[in-house]
């Protein structure tokens, strides 16, 4: 159990409740003292304002530094600093709300890497760099006491900084090279915490990881290329009128940026790397991974969406200019509600409670693609949607960092990872029983808890959708409550089966012991239970400022969002009935062990993507070349499905690309410029055919 002194437990708290105090005076400053505002706007011009994008970058990235260099010997206070530095962002990030509210902040270097790099932070960036500050902070005290069950804290330290850096550098990016640079940054720095535990299934993950991300951020590279293609900039600003002159390229374009973003969001089908990563990484990192680095992804989206394919708002009434958006959110409309579906369908068979909180954020990142999509697809009539997405991005980044921080709590306790092993065990840890259930309660939709708001407001959106839109998606809309009855389902089995029930001999002598990670748990509940009870805070404050940057309609933002009631009786009496549905089915089905199947091997994306594959290229070689085909027999075992549950998803792909080349490896190798050169004057005829 942990050996951690007292004293630095006591100073743990006492950091959380500063936290809380600059929050709670944020709230009363914001609200009774506009002199407050009037001081901040005075001093916009000053270095420390106007250069803020910088200082919030170098806090954790000099917190980084220092920590490895100047804390050799005590580890207390190592962590110490850590957590101090940490929290130094947080009141600075709060100090230029003002700013941001009265129209952003705004910071640009021309000449650096020839295009130049930008910052912009407007409310939509600001939304999810406050969020970020905030868990980042709490999940730092939180690792102070959990890392003392790792080797190589200092480095985690170090790369978890690096990491945080990145993550805000991207969101304040104000161009896409800007982003591109951090989220590479971000990926890389994440890449060293993913596979921290230096075991095979650590390296196994992380290779998943930095290979999927890399493809990832080629396809950001690719599509920030066309973006400059066709607008002579990479700059954040609206290119409708430009991209009509381009046909279909403006679509493959966003293809390749959601795409890459996709991957990073744990959006299906691109979200393999998630549920590796998530069971080996340290529970520190997975809370910031799933809490914080896919919202990074759905954020990408969003912001490339909003930004190169919405009109500016003096030209959002020609329809025509419309017609992009409508297009891309009408498909990340169903891209959002198959990687809800597929995400919970993985989840309730989960035994491994971190990998079912994986499949889990995979769901809950549907959720948000689907708001995204509604927004986009209904155009200037897309703010409710919109503002739903942007609450989930905040709701789902405190009740999963909560969830994954209660896990990791369990784990401390029991060493422990398989919910079959465990039960009864709110008797032995009361505050992370109480603190799990605020987080279950928020994630299931249940009234007066945030998630309830989010998705309530993103059902709203749902409706819209079909009202304004195509009545399809009134079948998308039936989809949309037919898979929170699952996600109900998954929580209700992951909180009974860890705590209620009969509580396994073996625990009996466990022994409650407060730590400062209960302090940092503790803050995460109270925060989804405050933004469930008064969800007009953040609306109001955060959400619906955004929404007046973007060219939305105001009379349908004034006549139906700003007035929206969260607690009508139809949203209520909803989510009774998808409760009630999910309660049901989930007694039935823990009675008859509906949820403990094993999927066969050939239900695996495995199978279903490269089993094809491995087939055609050994009937093609066979076809050809009869007994003689030089397809290696060791590679093609290799490839195989059957029986084999060894080789992963990134594993496969590499091998059949291997057996392939090796079959044409020489005709390749004596025709590669022809071929190279086809390829590429194919790419550039394709585009001059549509810049024409």
């Amino acid at each position: 159990m942990n050996q951690a002194l007292p004293s630095l437990r006591i100073r743990g708290t006492i950091l959380v409740v500063i936290m809380a105090l600059f929050l709670v005076g944020f709230i009363l400053f914001e609200q009774v003292n506009t002199s407050f505002f009037s001081f901040v706007l005075a001093s916009q011009d000053s270095l420390f304002i106007a250069y803020a994008p910088l200082w919030i970058l170098l806090l954790p990235t000099l917190g980084a530094f220092l920590q490895a260099v100047l804390f050799k010997t005590s580890s207390d206070l190592r962590d110490l600093f850590v957590m101090v530095t940490t929290l130094l962002t947080i009141p600075f990030i709060l100090l230029i709300y003002p700013v941001v509210f009265e129209g952003g902040l705004h910071l640009s270097f021309p000449h650096v890497l020839g295009l130049g790099v930008s910052f912009t932070i407007d409310m939509m960036s600001y939304i999810v760099i406050l969020i970020t500050s905030i868990l980042w902070f709490l999940v730092m005290v939180y690792a102070h006491e959990y890392m003392r069950l790792e080797h190589h804290v200092k480095r985690f330290f170090f790369f978890i900084g690096i990491t945080y850096a990145a993550v805000l550098g991207t969101v304040m990016a104000g161009d896409l090279l800007t982003m591109f640079l951090f989220f590479e940054i971000m990926t890389f720095a994440s890449y060293v915490i993913v596979t921290h535990g230096q075991n095979r299934k650590a390296y196994v993950a992380g290779y998943n990881y930095i290979f999927m991300g890399l493809m990832g951020g080629f396809a950001i590279f690719l599509g920030m290329l066309m973006i400059y293609v066709m607008t002579g900039s990479t700059a954040f600003s609206s290119a409708v009128e430009i991209f009509e002159n381009y046909r279909v390229l403006p679509y493959v374009t966003m293809g390749l940026l959601t795409f890459g973003f996709g991957i990073k969001a744990g959006m299906a089908p691109v979200h393999v790397w998630l549920p590796r990563a998530h069971p080996v990484a340290p529970t520190p990192a997975s809370a910031l991974l799933s809490g914080v680095m896919i919202k990074v992804g759905a954020y990408g989206v969003l912001r490339t969406l909003t930004s190169f394919y919405f009109p500016t708002a003096e030209n959002a009434g020609t329809e025509s200019l419309w017609l992009y958006s409508e297009t891309i959110g009408s498909v990340l409309i169903w891209i959002g509600l198959f990687t809800m579906g597929m995400g919970v369908f993985f989840a309730i068979i989960q035994k491994n409670v971190k990998r079912m909180l994986a499949y889990s954020s995979i769901s809950q990142m549907g959720y948000i693609v689907v708001g995204i999509g509604i927004a986009g697809y209904l155009g200037s009539y897309g703010a409710m949607a919109y503002s739903g997405a942007l609450y989930h991005i905040v709701n789902h980044a405190l009740f999963k960092s909560l969830l994954f921080m209660v896990a990791g709590t369990v784990y401390i306790y029991t060493h422990d990872q398989n919910m079959n092993a465990l039960g009864g065990l709110w008797r032995k840890m009361p505050i992370t029983a109480a603190v799990g259930a605020v987080a279950v309660l928020g994630i299931m939709g249940v009234p007066l808890f945030n998630g309830f708001i989010s998705k309530s407001i993103l059902h709203h959106g749902m409706v819209e959708a079909y009202e304004y839109g195509d009545s399809i998606y009134r079948f998308a809309e039936i989809a949309f409550n037919v898979i929170s009855v699952g996600t109900a389902m998954v929580f209700l089995k992951m909180y009974s089966m860890i705590f209620l029930g009969k509580m396994h001999p073996r625990y009996e002598k466990l022994q409650f012991k407060y730590m400062s990670l209960h302090a940092a748990m503790i803050a995460v509940a109270v925060m989804i239970s405050l933004l469930g009870l008064f969800p007009r805070f953040i609306m109001n404050r955060f959400i619906l400022p955004s929404v007046s940057t973007l060219p939305f309609s105001p009379s349908f933002v004034a006549t139906y969002v700003e007035p929206l009631r969260y607690f009508a009786w139809p949203e209520l009496s909803l989510m009774a009935v998808i409760l009630s549905a999910a309660l049901i089915i989930y007694t039935v089905g823990r009675k008859y062990r509906w949820f403990e199947i094993e999927l066969p091997q050939w239900f695996a994306l495995e199978y279903i993507l490269f089993l094809p594959f491995n087939r055609f290229f050994a009937w093609s070689c066979k076809f050809l070349y009869g007994d003689d085909c030089a397809i290696k027999q060791k590679e093609l075992r290799q490839v195989a499905v059957r029986n084999n549950t060894q080789v992963g998803f990134i594993d496969r792909l590499i091998y059949t690309m291997v057996a392939f080349n090796h079959r044409y490896e020489s005709a390749f190798t004596m025709t590669d410029a022809l071929v190279y050169g086809t390829v590429l004057l194919g790419l550039m005829g394709w585009i001059a055919f549509n810049m024409i």
